[in-house]
């Protein structure tokens, strides 16, 4: 059904039609009044690896993928990352604090099962542009990979998986993300 709105010969205007004119005045008027926010500026510094035992121990790439991730993330949460700190409205910094990963294997005759977690705990901070902290959190996470055989065919090499690092990682900007910038768990 199509409405529409005349004005009849005697200049008046059809009495049914003013509530609908009145809402619509009334959703232009909140429009264009309603504030638009821009979106927050961050400037991601640093990432320090500041693990000290084990083969990532102040390992420069480990601090460089994460700080990618990290900027990922937060254009994902719609923040613009800014590559000069002047021009930014919030400043992000993080430290890796710890890396581990445990592994657990158990053997019953022929039966054998690998379990492996992959443990990375940060330590985030958000400040203003001239260093005045607004929060700082803590996240840790872990990423995992079973698998089982029916005869053992592992050397035991002690590579890292780079997958379960991986997953490991962005688990924990995520959640570092989170707990910073939106008081997240």
């Amino acid at each position: 059904m199509t409405s529409v709105i005349f004005i009849d010969m005697t200049n008046r205007l059809n009495v049914s039609f003013l509530p609908v004119l009145y809402i619509l005045f009334i959703g232009v008027l909140v429009r264009i009044f309603q504030p638009i926010e821009d979106p927050k500026s961050v400037y991601v510094d640093k990432v320090e690896n500041k693990v000290v035992i084990g083969k990532l121990a102040n390992n420069r790439n480990l601090a460089f993928g994460a700080k990618n991730i990290f900027q990922e993330i937060l254009q994902d949460k719609d923040f613009v990352i800014v590559e000069d700190k002047e021009k930014a409205d919030l400043v992000f910094s993080a430290e890796i604090l710890f890396f581990d990963v445990n592994k657990t294997k158990t053997n019953i005759s022929v039966f054998h099962s690998d379990k492996e977690e992959t443990l990375v705990v940060m330590k985030g901070r958000l400040t203003t542009k001239e260093g005045k902290k607004i929060k700082e959190a803590v996240a840790e996470e872990s990423s995992s990979e079973i698998s089982t055989s029916t005869l053992i065919t592992d050397e035991g090499s002690d590579k890292i998986n780079q997958q379960a690092l991986s997953s490991a990682i962005k688990k924990t900007c995520e959640t570092l993300i989170n707990k910073v910038f939106f008081n997240k768990k």
